[in-house]
């Protein structure tokens, strides 16, 4: 299991919909608007590879995908106090 962080731009509102819950059947949670975090074993980060590709077709869209070990994940800092929340040991700011 790998812990990925993803982060899009998706122009089209319909599609960026269509992203989100993809990313939610995966088993990531959202951590910002656009982005989304969680584990996945190899076959479902092959899966999230397929589904960026797929919605990634605009040249106005974008979709960076972050696989992180263990260390790095525990090295991140949220900031703010804006409606915060704490998903899987992730502060939602």
């Amino acid at each position: 299991m790998v812990r990925v962080v993803v982060v899009y731009d998706i122009s089209n509102d319909n599609k960026r919909f269509k992203l989100a819950s993809e990313l939610k059947r995966l088993g990531l949670s959202r951590i910002q608007r656009s982005a989304f975090t969680g584990m996945l074993d190899s076959s479902r980060l092959r899966d999230l590879y397929r589904i960026c590709e797929r919605y990634a077709s605009d040249s106005r869209d974008i979709i960076h995908t972050f696989v992180l070990c263990g260390y790095d994940w525990s090295r991140r800092r949220a900031f703010g106090t804006y409606e915060r929340r704490v998903v899987e040991n992730v502060v939602l700011v």
